[in-house]
């Protein structure tokens, strides 16, 4: 009997540490790992937006972004400072990027990438302020995506993100005039 306590109490012992770590390990955030797919040649850079307020409906506004590029340092998003987290992958080697949000906070959230082919760090647009750039969202595929069209909502392209998640994003070009 006294084996049995023994053996009840290691087993209480191990399942409170792991369930601390894990909840200590949710309490700091997942990391989303968003794959950039469809893009059409090696210039500029791809540029990535991660947002998480449902009031920043439709493209985020530059002077409430976080501005930080890839770099092996990248410091986490800081959601409660800022709405919205933008990074810039600048090495193009292949026709398909990937980036990785370390530690976000669970909740809902949706990605615009844009494809910056002039390296301006800008979204460029032409007549009617529609996108002469690709562009891509999370939730919608690249054929939902209408260049010539009204924006996208924050309601279309968020996703809850509970738990480390990969997301991938094909982008849609504008047509060629």
């Amino acid at each position: 009997m006294k084996h049995l306590r023994l053996l009840a109490f290691f087993f209480a012992a191990v399942f409170s540490i792991l369930a601390g770590a894990i909840l200590q390990a949710w309490a700091e955030g997942a990391d989303l790992k968003v794959e950039v797919s469809g893009l059409r040649n090696y210039k500029g850079q791809v540029v990535l937006w991660l947002w998480a307020v449902a009031e920043q409906a439709r493209f985020p506004d530059p002077s409430k972004v976080q501005h930080r590029d890839e770099g092996a340092n990248d410091l986490p998003c800081n959601f409660p400072q800022m709405a919205i987290c933008r990074r810039i992958v600048s090495s193009l080697q292949d026709l398909t990027v990937s980036y990785t949000f370390k530690s976000v906070p669970p909740g809902d959230y949706a990605v615009f990438v844009f494809h910056d082919e002039n390296n301006n760090k800008l979204l460029d647009t032409g007549m009617f302020k529609r996108p002469l750039e690709a562009i891509g969202y999370s939730q919608l595929l690249p054929d939902e995506v209408k260049p010539l069209a009204n924006k996208v909502t924050f309601q279309q392209a968020h996703f809850t993100l509970s738990g480390p998640q990969t997301i991938t994003i094909g982008l849609r070009y504008p047509p060629r005039l």
